[in-house]
């Protein structure tokens, strides 16, 4: 008889404490769901300098047909690591947004390009270029390492229409575009 009470005993003990395990976690995700975590960073500097808005850096200009990135518009952003913060690397991303086109798929159809262009105080650079085939994100670049030594660097975002390749599908075309970007330190 003492063995038995022992062995229900043990077995009590064991069920008593997978029940409050079971509560004391189903009360902790249900708290888990009201935290709201948030923050900013003194070293990262994402600015964009004009505007988000492709286009908005020259407001007198529109989209138009042209040989090169030149002759179409752009957004610019500032994007690097504050030079005080020299204890940390980080890596960057670019984008490009396209809102809409308008009515007009057709300006998918592989005249509408986009090009990239890093600048800083001394040097420009073209780093990227490519054709807009539909709305939504692109990824323009990836993992840019951000160093407070390598310092700021603009990065224009130019969209435009290559003459070469249109036909009478683009004229009167719409666009409708901004560029974003991130950020996040990894050591």
């Amino acid at each position: 008889m003492k063995k038995s009470k022992i062995i229900g005993a043990v077995i009590g003990v064991v069920l008593f404490v997978i029940m409050i395990a079971g509560v004391t976690y189903a009360w902790y995700t249900w708290r888990s769901n009201e935290i709201s975590i948030s923050g900013n960073s003194s070293c990262f500097i994402i600015n964009y300098e004009i505007s988000q808005e492709i286009g908005a850096a020259d407001s007198s200009k529109s989209l138009t047909f042209g040989d090169s990135y030149e002759d179409g518009v752009y957004a610019a952003v500032t994007f690097g690591l504050n030079s005080s913060c020299t204890s940390i690397t980080a890596k960057g991303n670019l984008y490009l947004n396209t809102n809409s086109v308008g009515t007009d798929q057709e300006i998918l159809g592989g005249a509408l390009k986009y090009q990239v262009v890093k600048k800083n105080n001394t040097t420009s650079e073209l780093v990227d270029a490519g054709t807009i085939n539909s709305t939504g994100r692109i990824t323009l670049l990836s993992d840019i390492v951000l160093t407070a030594e390598a310092g700021v660097y603009t990065y224009e975002v130019w969209v435009w229409v290559d003459s070469t390749l249109v036909n009478d599908s683009y004229v009167n075309a719409d666009y409708s575009g901004y560029i974003s970007a991130d950020a996040e330190q990894y050591e």
